[in-house]
This record gives C-alpha cells, sequence and structure tokens, in this order.
C-alpha cells in the first residue's frame, strides 16, 4: 500500500504586544481565533473588550505558557492567534514620514521564508521602523517567517504592496532616498550618505534587484568584497547596510 505524505502544517500566526494586537483587533478583515493574555492591567483591559467585541476565544495563561506558544518572552503580555497576518497599509507609513519613522527597509524578490524573517530580526535589531514587501514574487508573512523573527513583528511594521515601483514612488514624494544594495553599485556603502532620510532596497542574493526597481531607486551602493564569495544572503546584506547607516547617523549627532 502506498502511503501518501501529509500536508505540511504552517505554525500558528500568533500576534503580538499591545500595539500590534489593538491594530489587529481594529482591522475588521482580520479572523481572530483566540487572544491569549498573560497580564491584567488597565491596557489589557481595553484589548479584552476589542476581542469581546469581536466575538474572540479569550484564555488566560501564564507569561511561561504564553512565551512557549510564540517562542520567545517578546509578547508584552498579550498574543492573538489569527488566519492570516495583518499587514500596515502603505499609506499608514507615510502618514507617520519623515521623523522618527524611518529607515525603512524595501524587499524585492525575498522568496525564502526563513531569510525573510532573519532579515526582519536584523531589521529590527538595527533600528529600522517598517519593511515592505511585494504581494508576488516574495514570500509572506507566515508563522514560520514570525518565528524566525523571535520577536521582531511586535515592533516592526510590514507593509504588502502589490506594485513595489508605484510604493517607491511614493516614498520619493514623501521625502525619502531610495538607496538600493546591488553588486554592480559604483560606490561603496561606506562612502556614500546614508545620514539622509531613506529607504533601503535589498534584493535576493540569487537575482538581486530587479531591472524595473533598480531603475526607480536614487543611489546603488555595494558592500565591498574581500573574499570569494560574490554575494551576502539578504539578511546579512542589509544588516551591514543598516549598520553603518546608523553608525553614520551617531556619528552626524555626536558632531552637532
Amino acid at each position: 500500500m502506498t502511503m501518501k505524505a501529509r500536508p505540511r502544517q504552517e505554525q500558528a500566526i500568533w500576534i503580538y504586544g499591545i500595539n500590534p494586537a489593538r491594530e489587529a483587533l481594529r482591522a475588521g478583515g482580520v479572523e481572530i481565533r483566540e487572544m491569549v493574555v498573560a497580564r491584567a492591567d488597565h491596557r489589557i483591559q481595553k484589548l479584552l473588550e476589542l476581542a469581546k467585541n469581536r466575538g474572540a476565544p479569550i484564555r488566560q495563561e501564564t507569561r511561561e505558557a504564553l512565551s512557549a506558544l510564540v517562542g520567545h518572552t517578546h509578547h508584552q503580555g498579550v498574543a492573538l492567534r489569527v488566519a492570516e497576518y495583518p499587514y500596515t497599509t502603505i499609506e499608514s507609513i507615510i502618514e507617520r514620514l519623515p521623523g522618527e519613522r524611518e529607515p525603512l527597509a524595501i524587499l524585492d524578490s525575498i522568496q525564502d521564508p526563513q531569510n525573510l524573517g532573519a532579515f526582519l530580526r536584523s531589521a529590527c535589531f538595527l533600528g529600522a521602523k517598517g519593511v515592505i514587501i511585494p504581494k508576488d514574487r516574495s514570500a509572506a508573512v507566515t508563522g514560520t517567517v514570525i518565528k524566525v523573527a523571535a520577536g521582531a513583528t511586535a515592533y516592526l511594521s510590514v507593509v504588502r504592496v502589490t506594485n513595489l515601483v508605484h510604493a517607491i514612488e511614493q516614498l520619493k514624494e514623501a521625502g525619502l532616498w531610495i538607496i538600493a544594495l546591488d553588486l554592480h553599485g559604483i560606490q561603496s556603502v561606506y562612502d556614500a550618505d546614508l545620514s539622509v532620510p531613506i529607504a533601503l532596497v535589498v534584493g535576493s542574493e540569487q537575482k538581486g534587484i530587479r531591472p524595473l526597481v533598480r531603475k526607480h531607486c536614487d543611489l546603488l551602493v555595494k558592500i565591498p568584497r574581500y573574499g570569494p564569495l560574490e554575494s551576502l544572503n539578504a539578511a546579512t546584506a542589509g544588516a551591514v547596510a543598516l549598520s553603518e547607516l546608523q553608525r553614520q547617523r551617531a556619528a552626524k549627532q555626536a558632531d552637532s
């Protein structure tokens, strides 16, 4: 008898943290399958009221049990199990620009969920405020991505757009410079001025940035290569660039 392979089950999608949970509860199109709380205060009480209005099942757990459910401790005592990840809109991101709502990151054709999750973790650690991904030819934010991101999605807005070029033009109009990492960039990331308001574009390690996206970038920069390998994965390349960006900004602030 031939045994059929069981379909692989995607990990549960957990939205955690006070602000992400509130936004998900307010978003009418997001199916809330369960709310788990591990604290009791006025902020949680407001979330409980929103959850009850949505008819979402609610259960109380210890912080340790909640940490075991979501895979880390960065949950602020509340988590929602949802049918799909509630993305932020590009309009919401633009409304908060400039000021403290950048740098942003734009990912072009990152199809590996592990790589996307690793990028979100690095971007959050290095102070990015949001990540923009295309709807097509890109990994979506799934349970696997959230787990690899290790808590980053509690602090980092993720936007999913139909047209990446149009999103880039919207960010330009909002005052951001679009700077892309590219193997053929004529300027080193260490020589470029990264202290200006920036959206950093990172492509896949296989194909890099698509030509049409590259055409709409303001500047192409490269990470100097000192070894035999030609490229870095997206998470590592983005971390190098964001680290240099923050170094330059800290130096500029110290000189002012």
